[in-house]
Parts: C-alpha cells; structure tokens; sequence
C-alpha cells in the first residue's frame, strides 16, 4: 500500500549542527540537556513514573510484613515478555531477600489472561498464599479480586494498563490492599520500581530485564522509559545471566551490539513464543536460572517453539487477509476462525493493521467462548471503542493502540455488527491514510560516518523516539535481489550528480520489495525514505540505508 510521505521539516540542512536542530525539534525535545542526559532509573522519582506514593508505602509495608511473618507470597504474572520479564523481576527481588515466595504464570489456554477465576481455582485448591502481588495485569479484575479478599488473602495490584471508568469517567480500580499502577511505564518497570524500593542495589542488576520489557511492550521511549531503555541496553550488553546468554547464543544475536531491533525482532518474540503455543513458564525458567546447561536447553525450547509460531502465523494469515478484502468498505476489520490460534489471533491483528492500515481484529472461535486481540493506528483508540459494546462482553481490557476480549460464542453477531457500526461513526476517513512520517530531505554529501554517529545520539529508538528517517535522492548505478526467492532487493545508489559514496555508491537495503527490481534501470532516477545505520563487517564500518519507500521517477 503506498503511503503518504509526511516531511516534517521542509528545510534542508546545511550544517550537523542544523540537522541536529531538525532533529531535536522533530522529536519536540526542548530541553536537549535534559534528553542526552538520562536519568539512571535509580535516580527516579516515583513522580516521574506517574506512581503514587501512598499505594508505594502500603505496598512496601505488607511486603514488609510479608518478610517478617514468613508469609507466602505468590507473584501472579502474565505469559507475554513484559509479563515474564516483571515476574521475573519481583521474584528473583523477593527470593533474594529471603522471602517464601513462588511466581504462577498463567496457561493461555488453560487459565486465559490475568488474575482469572479460572487461574484462582488452580491457586485456592492448592497451598492458599497469604499475599498474591500482580505484575502486569490486574487493574480491570474486580471479581476475581473480591474472590480473593473472601478467600482471606491479601492483594497487591501492580499494573500499567488502562483501568476501567464509570459514565462519570472517573477511574474505577479493583478492591486491593494497593495498587500500583501507571500507564506511563510497562509492567516489569513498575515491578522494578516496587523492587528498588525493596532492595535497590539488587534491583539495579535487573535492569537487562527491564529494557527487555520496555522494548517489547512498545512503551514510548520518552521520560521514564528512555531511562529504562538506554541504561538497560548498556546492563543488557553486560549481563552474566545464563538464560540470556544461551538465548543470544541459540538465536545468532551479537550481545556487544544489541540494539532496540535486537530486542524487538530477536529477544522478546522467542520469549513471547512460549506464552502463545506452550506455558510461559518455560521462558520464566530461563531468565532465572542459574544451570548452563538448563538455560542452553530451554534457549533451544523457546528458539524452535517461535519458529512453529512464524509457520503458523503464515499460514493463517492467508485465511485472515482473504477474509479482510471482503471488507474494504468497512473502517474496521474483523477476522475469525474456528482454525485461528489463540496466541497467535495479536499477530494476526498487527499483521492486518500493517498491511490494510486499519485497525483490525482476529478472533478465535475454539471451545465456547470467543477470544479476540485487536490492534490500531494512531488515532483511534481501540481499547476505548470495544468498551463501547462491554455490556455483551466477558471480559477487555488493553491499550489505546491494543487489546483483548472475551464473548459468548451467541453474542458474536451482535458484538461484530455494533463495532462495524460504531467504526463508521467514530473513525474519520483521515485516520486510515497511510503514511510515513519524514524528519527532512538529506544532501548526499551528509551520508558519512559522522552523520550516523550524530543520529546515534539520540538512540534507543522507538515508540515516541522514531529512527531518523530521510529523503534521499539519487539515481540506481546497481541492483541485485537477495534472500529466500529473491524477496529483499539491494540497491547500490550515488548522488543526482553521479557522486558516489566512498567512491561506489550507497548501499540501501529494500525490505520486502524485491520485486521492483523489474523496474529499475541502470542511472534512473530514484527517491528513498529511509535510516541511515553502520554495516558492521570483518572490523571495519560503513554508512548504508534502510528503506521504508521507494519512489520512482
């Protein structure tokens, strides 16, 4: 689908310094100092995390309680990265500090998401714990936390998604003994907050799991998470953890050189992996281990469990997408299937919503009741749109751009006419024009090493902090297909003027796209928008592109 390309700053640079400007600027940071500056996430305020102190004290205070009494303590998680990655957090924190305590995630399948009945059967016909502590998830379970205050035992909440409102809109929170919450952080750095709070020196050596979280839950890096996400990046490179460690060595990832995109499309899909097709608590166990030999195995689990779910996810995609063009009328899609997965109807969702530019939902039709994850573009609110039909809902809860629910199987016409309907409403037109958002157009003599070094500055990037990305102009001296099929296309560019980068050109990487090599010639004419990156090769660096879009003269 070809986008719409945005340039944010009509200028062209003339100088580093006036493009560190633009850049700056772009990216709306007004206090430069401030930003290159990063707070150590030690060094936080519970106010820059948007977390109230009072819930922190009575937090702090049971848990305090907990120690001293020899309570058991259950840490209730979730089985996504964030989840796993917050459980781990809290637990290793209380274990070292010698409390009794146990982590549960629960079974997708079996238990279904967060703090559910279904989950509490499992805990209360079991050794009942005295204290159960949430980490990412909890703040929508009203019933489940009455449950647990009948059953005697004490309820910590700690959680970053969006709480439900009344009609009035003030927030309505489950009944707890606390809850710590925030929707400016993820959830494992909320738990790291309640873990500094604990033990700050040992919670400063958890902080490679931290900005795994950060990275993969797509939290804006602004704030308070950039502080998680670069001080992270630096522990993560460091980190002695035996599970990490096999697990870089299973997926063929470089530690010295994790970056965010390590992360996002190397790290947490392969954790994530476990929760969607098997029992996260296999990808819990290696991030807490301690045995070589254990993490090696369980690296091994988690690599080819995540590739039967890309196979699996491939082939129900072309069930999704046939589904989504019979509805290109609609400011919504809607996909489901009695053959959809239910950890795999997120990828489904992301897919669609990338490739139609569409908010979309894929929803499982397996046993009774109906599951559904939905995504969105910017702009549209989903979380808030599906609770505009909770009245027929089991169950919802997400993000803005994120989110689940459960129905009844018999409510599925209803609920899927209703959100069509308000689709059309609410959605304008506008919202579902795709775009790509451009700092400004690049001379070719700013593609040096130095320029790259400058953008670096600015790293990690992701939501809220986007990579850098240029107009380039050029003319095709080369082109050659590479990949599975042919599918990825390298391109070998030089200047309007035949100028040349380091004398043979720039080396821009198409994604995707390797099909248009049909339609370039050789000195044609070619207009790029991409990131500029180093090619590390044998020791020595160059300057390439990655493009997003390619306009052709």
């Amino acid at each position: 689908m070809k986008k719409l390309w945005r340039i944010q700053h009509p200028g062209i640079p003339a100088t580093l310094e006036e493009l560190r400007g633009i850049l700056l600027q772009n990216r709306g940071i007004s206090n430069p100092e401030a930003f290159f500056s990063t707070k150590h996430p030690l060094d936080l305020t519970l106010e820059d995390t948007g977390i109230r102190a009072a819930e922190m004290e009575k937090a702090i205070s049971r848990l305090k309680q907990a120690r001293a009494n020899e309570e058991d303590v259950l840490v209730f998680g979730d089985y996504d990265a964030d989840g796993i990655s917050a459980t781990a957090i809290l637990w290793l924190t209380l274990h070292h500090l010698g409390y009794k305590t146990r982590p549960f995630i629960p079974h997708r399948a079996k238990h279904g998401y967060g703090i559910s009945n279904r989950a509490l059967d499992e805990i209360l016909a079991g050794e009942m714990p005295d204290l159960i502590v949430t980490v990412d998830n909890g703040i929508v379970a009203h019933g489940p936390a009455a449950r647990i205050r009948e059953a005697g035992i004490d309820l910590i909440i700690t959680d970053h998604h969006q709480p439900e409102t009344d009609d009035t809109g003030k927030t309505i929170l489950p009944k707890a003994l606390a809850v710590v919450h925030t929707t400016k952080l993820c959830g494992a750095t909320v738990a790291w907050m309640l873990a500094r709070e604990l033990d700050a020196e040992f919670a400063a050596s958890l902080l490679d799991l931290a900005t795994i979280a950060t990275i993969a839950d797509q939290v804006p890096l602004v704030g308070a998470n950039r502080s998680f996400a670069k001080h992270g990046l630096e522990a993560l490179k460091q980190t002695k953890r035996p599970g990490l460690q096999a697990l870089f060595k299973a997926a063929k990832i470089e530690k010295s050189k994790i970056n965010t995109s390590s992360i996002g499309f190397g790290i947490a899909p392969r954790i994530n992996a476990m929760g969607r097709l098997e029992h996260g608590m296999d990808a819990l166990r290696l991030l807490c281990t301690n045995n070589k030999t254990r993490a090696a195995d369980l690296a091994d689990t988690l690599v080819a469990t995540n590739l039967r779910r890309q196979d699996l996810t491939d082939e129900l995609m072309r069930e999704a997408i046939h589904q989504a063009e019979q509805q290109v009328d609609e400011k919504l899609i809607i996909v489901s299937s009695h053959d959809f997965h239910d950890g795999i109807i997120g990828l489904l969702a992301g897919r669609l919503t990338e490739q139609f530019y569409k908010p979309a939902i894929a929803i499982s039709l397996n046993g009774g009741v109906a599951k559904a994850s939905a995504r969105s573009v910017a702009g549209v609110n989903i979380v808030e749109l599906i609770r505009e039909v909770q009245d027929e809902l089991l169950e919802v809860g997400g993000h803005p751009m994120a989110a689940g629910f459960g129905l009844e199987m018999d409510k599925l016409d209803s609920v899927l006419r209703r959100l069509f309907d308000l689709a059309k409403k609410q959605i304008n037109p506008d919202m579902l024009i795709p775009s790509i958002s451009i700092d400004c157009q690049l001379p070719y003599r700013f593609i040096t090493e130095e320029t790259v070094d400058l953008i670096e500055t600015l790293a990690p990037f992701g939501q809220g902090n986007d990579q850098p990305v240029f107009e380039l102009e050029g003319v095709v001296v080369d082109t050659k297909r590479i990949g599975q099929g042919g599918s990825h296309l390298k391109l070998l560019i030089a200047g309007p003027d035949m100028e040349a980068y380091r004398g043979q050109g720039l080396e821009a990487l198409v994604w995707r796209q390797g099909g248009i090599s049909n339609q370039l010639g050789l000195k044609q004419p070619i207009k790029l928008a991409g990131y500029l990156e180093f090619n590390h090769w044998n020791g020595n660096r160059k300057v390439q592109m990655v493009v997003r879009e390619v306009e052709l003269d």
